[in-house]
């Protein structure tokens, strides 16, 4: 199996569902834009609203022109036209169950597309579910769907170089347990699946181990990535859904609810996540559509009214929030349901079904006909198709999801018929944030600074600009000093230093770097501009300290002859001992003693910083018999010493010898102590590289 097909076959499985799998629904109590060039900002936001069981759109979207027809053909679900909502507008009417829909439509948020599906249709849920979430032909198969390939187009490096400091948030986001088709891209799966994130447990212990290059390392390099980004993200979704509020919207008792709510929670508390995806489940009305005796009541009612009400909640909490403008909502079902009713009060697998988009910034005009029933037409009779799913597709892509020109065509593997599903006054072709009705340089490179016609402002990165401390200062010293390095050398750089009301060239005459000294302990203002390019300034501000005070401390080995000497708060020290000067960047270092008197010091570069100062003497080691004493003591002194002050004092402090004496080339001292009184003495010895002292025990 290769690292691609293990992918998928991961994703299908459902292993990221499953690394969620603690996060129950239950849990919950029931009470300027770009598209994804970044999760850190703002930007337009997708919601997929999956009606899975195939959808009867003849009782969602009434053709009101059609009602006799209707009532001949579908006699056991047909609704009475004056429980029909009237749109007002080109004949057509709503479910009764949905009267935030036309609330929407009026108030100019709601567009409605005709007929939607695919030629040589499907009737198998399983079949025509991934025709609609891989976006293939119905005889083509495919295991990756439209929104995983747009994402990897537009994020080739994921999911390994993610998250990152762009993007750390989840780039999409399906709500519940299971993962689909729609988000499994060509080498990933490119969603997060959550079903709680209030409730979030780390999925493993984080571990980095290193795997090797095989078949089986590749899998667990991918298992081990995708329990970090599990871990991370969770994080994420838990800190942001927790910060989140529904401004005191009142959310129904519903399962689609509590997905809206999670949403709309989640976009409050501040996650930038662009696509997310929600389902609802059960219009396979194939049985109790309707209630027998009201028509408007029963299975699809109940199901339209969940769709309806928790959409109204969700809107409305955008709305109290000021994100509506950020939303686009659009539903989605595998198939529509026969014109023709069943004796079951139900309907049976259609071809095709409208599609309903909700958001501020739509071409609210309806798309297509209203659907034409015959008056006397075969038990067979389908609707035919107006519009292909994928021209549905490829307008979210170009308008709302945005990408480069040919974005589009490389996640559905062609063009498809153009639909207008935004509103002119909103397009931006070129992603810059001027609309296209204002636009005058509509084919601005994605993620430039643009003026307000559009035009392309001349910018460089902030990391553009390396400003480093090159030496601290002291205080009335002007002794500091900071470089500054830039990336792109292809221009000339003036920098203007405020404090100073100086300014510095910055080209290739000095190889794009600059060294500014005799700075004082303070803050500066650098302001950054590039010849011939006037409209452009960067500024930034670096702070000059005074260093801390040397630190020093020190270990002698007598035995070595050797002091350990520790340093810090400076790169470099200057030491001097004995007279003879050396320097490191070593903060720790042993230094050679010599027998005697050893003078130590260290000092920086800044003279605020202090020096550090010792005396470190080290004694020749001598020794002396016998101990007790009759007569004559002897001593030996190794070194180099020629002469030594010996002191011979009692007990009682009475000084018995002192004076210098003649260190013989045998080494050995001998004195005489025949007329000292039986006791203790205490003998001190002192040289150049002698200084010690003993008791001695006269007998």
């Amino acid at each position: 199996m290769d690292r691609r097909t293990f992918i998928h076959q991961m994703a299908h499985a459902a292993a990221m569902p499953a690394l969620f799998s603690t996060l129950g629904l239950d849990l919950l109590t029931l009470s300027s834009f770009s598209n994804l060039n970044s999760t850190r900002e703002q930007g337009n936001i997708l919601i997929v609203v999956v009606l899975n069981g195939g959808n009867d759109g003849l009782n969602t979207l009434i053709p009101l022109n059609m009602m006799s027809p209707l009532s001949s053909a579908r006699p056991h679900v047909f609704l009475p036209e004056n429980k029909i909502i009237n749109l007002g507008t080109n004949d057509l009417g709503l479910h009764p169950s949905m009267p935030f829909f036309k609330s929407l439509h009026d108030e100019e948020r709601l567009k409605i597309i005709h007929s939607v599906g695919y030629p040589d249709p499907n009737f198998s849920h399983f079949r025509s579910k991934d025709i609609w979430y891989s976006a293939s032909d119905a005889n083509e198969y495919l295991n990756s769907g439209w929104l995983g390939r747009y994402i990897e187009d537009r994020h080739p490096e994921f999911p390994e170089a993610y998250p990152t400091d762009n993007y750390p948030h989840p780039l999409s986001i399906e709500i519940g347990y299971n993962a689909s088709l729609q988000f499994t891209g060509n080498k990933s799966f490119t969603s997060v699946v959550a079903s709680n994130p209030q409730h979030f447990y780390e999925i493993i212990n984080e571990f980095d181990n290193e795997y090797p290059s095989s078949n089986a390392g590749e899998k667990l390099k991918y298992i081990q990535l995708m329990a970090k980004q599990a871990n991370y993200y969770g994080e994420v979704l838990r800190d942001t859904f927790s910060k989140g509020t529904l401004s005191g919207v009142d959310y129904p008792r519903s399962n689609l609810a509590d997905q809206f709510k999670i949403i709309a929670k989640l976009i409050s508390g501040g996650l930038q996540t662009r696509i997310y995806k929600v389902e609802l489940g059960g219009f396979d009305t194939h049985a109790s559509q309707v209630d027998s005796s009201d028509t408007t009541q029963g299975q699809h009612s109940f199901l339209l009214k969940s769709l309806n009400d928790a959409i109204e909640a969700f809107m409305k909490t955008m709305d109290a929030q000021n994100q509506s403008d950020r939303i686009l909502g659009m539903t989605l079902s595998e198939f529509g349901r026969t014109v023709h009713s069943n004796g079951s009060n139900g309907t049976d697998h259609g071809s095709v079904a409208p599609m309903f988009f909700f958001g501020n910034k739509l071409d609210t005009k309806i798309l297509g006909e209203n659907p034409v029933v015959p008056t006397d037409i075969d038990i067979q009779f389908d609707l035919p198709l107006q519009h292909d799913f994928r021209s549905v597709y490829q307008a979210v892509i170009k308008q709302w999801l945005g990408g480069e020109s040919n974005t589009s065509r490389e996640v559905l593997y062609k063009d498809f018929e153009h639909i207008q599903l935004i509103s002119d006054k909103y397009l931006d072709a070129d992603l810059d944030g001027v609309a296209n009705a204002f636009d005058q340089c509509p084919t601005t490179p994605l993620g430039a600074a643009v003026d307000l016609n559009g035009c392309e402002l001349f910018t460089l990165p902030p990391d553009n600009y390396k400003i480093e401390v090159v030496s601290l200062a002291c205080n009335g010293l002007q002794d500091g000093m900071i470089a500054v390095d830039v990336l792109e050398k292809r221009y000339t750089y003036s920098v203007y230093v405020t404090e100073l009301d100086k300014s510095f060239l910055i080209d290739s005459g000095n190889e794009h770097h600059l060294e500014i000294s005799g700075l004082n302990v303070g803050a500066y203002n650098l302001q950054f501009s590039v010849i011939d390019k006037p409209n452009y300034s960067q500024q930034f501000s670096v702070t000059l300290n005074q260093p801390k005070p040397l630190s020093a401390a020190t270990k002698v080995d007598t035995t070595a002859k050797t002091v350990d000497v520790q340093l810090g708060n400076a790169e470099e020290y200057f030491i001097e001992l004995n007279g003879k000067m050396t320097s490191t960047k070593d903060p720790n270092i042993t230094l050679s003693l010599m027998p005697g008197l050893n003078k130590l010091s260290v000092s920086t570069s800044k003279s605020c910083q202090g020096k550090y100062e010792e005396e470190i003497f080290v004694g020749e080691k001598i020794s002396h018999y016998p101990n007790p004493v009759n007569n004559e003591l002897f001593i030996l002194i190794p070194g180099s010493d020629t002469t030594t002050q010996l002191n011979i004092i009692s007990l009682t402090g009475q000084r018995i010898f002192s004076g210098s004496m003649d260190i013989p080339s045998s080494r050995r001292l001998q004195i005489n102590t025949s007329s000292y009184t039986p006791g203790i003495y205490l003998v001190t010895v002192k040289g150049n590289t002698v200084n010690t002292s003993f008791k001695m025990i006269r007998r």
